[in-house]
């Protein structure tokens, strides 16, 4: 039996002391019916807990919800809630019809015997490769999940970018979809993003440039790469000039709290750009 253990650290009720480890009502809702033990006895009841007292929450088994296809994944991080994985470029995170990074988290799930569903807590866009963060649990991803939508999850990029720029500064930029181009645009009806670039080394043809997302809006780095007269080198969907399988934009670094003991977890991706940088120079 899988379980989410706490050990009390005050006196308090048991609803009070589950929202403040990031358990949701809805969530305490389910958990009060039948799967929470307090020193290793089923309760039902919004009880007084005590100091020390041992608090578990019992994790369902579940089904696979993706075909399990066995493909070699590059596991950057693990611990009993997140799995965290190097995604390639040219993959699908969990496209239907597609063979998908999903497939092959699937398949690690089986061989390992996490009797979870896959459930992603960032998504990347095909042509973008790095980190990517799996919850085991659905406790874990509506924690991680509340995280970035609260803007306490660091997501950060490099990109290769056409041409020289020097830059070092907060783009803010107001970004919608474009129905009749299929991408984003800047709009002022659209909604915020907000972007940090960095300029970290400038080559013949190009720049290499750290990117910080302070806002999760769909293709915010590309959009305000390309605004600024500068594609993603391969980014034909944004201007760019370079026909590649793929465009250089890295998911490279991600730093959270963990869930269930607060400690801070930094997890790094070396991205696999030497090949065209050796190739355009």
């Amino acid at each position: 039996m899988r379980s989410i253990e706490f050990k009390v650290d005050k006196n308090v009720k048991l609803k009070k002391f589950l929202l403040s480890k990031h358990i949701s009502n809805r969530a305490y809702r389910k958990i009060i019916k039948d799967s929470v033990l307090l020193n290793d006895k089923k309760i039902r009841n919004n009880i007084d807990l005590s100091v020390n007292d041992i608090l578990k929450i019992i994790i369902e088994d579940e089904n696979l919800n993706y075909v399990p296809i066995d493909k070699e994944i590059k596991i950057l991080y693990e611990d009993e809630d997140i799995l965290a994985v190097e995604k390639d470029a040219n993959l699908t995170v969990n496209s239907k019809g597609q063979e998908n990074l999903s497939n092959y988290i699937a398949n690690y799930f089986k061989n390992n015997n996490i009797k979870s569903q896959v459930r992603l807590i960032n998504r990347l866009d095909m042509n973008t490769s790095g980190i990517m963060l799996i919850a085991k649990n659905p406790f874990a991803q509506a924690y991680y999940q509340e995280l970035i939508e609260n803007k306490e999850f660091d997501k950060e990029y490099l990109a290769l970018v056409e041409g020289d720029l020097k830059i070092d500064e907060n783009i803010l930029l107001n970004i919608k979809y474009d129905d009749k181009n299929k991408k984003m645009k800047v709009s002022n009806e659209g909604k915020k993003s907000k972007t940090y670039f960095k300029t970290l080394k400038t080559y013949d043809n190009f720049t290499l440039v750290y990117c910080k997302i302070f806002t999760g809006k769909t293709h915010q780095i590309r959009l305000s790469s390309s605004n600024l007269n500068h594609p993603i080198l391969g980014d034909k969907l944004y201007g760019s000039n370079y026909d590649m399988n793929r465009f250089l934009l890295h998911a490279f670094k991600v730093e959270f709290k963990r869930f269930r003991d607060g400690k801070k977890i930094t997890i790094f991706s070396r991205p696999s750009f030497d090949k065209y940088l050796n190739s355009k120079n």
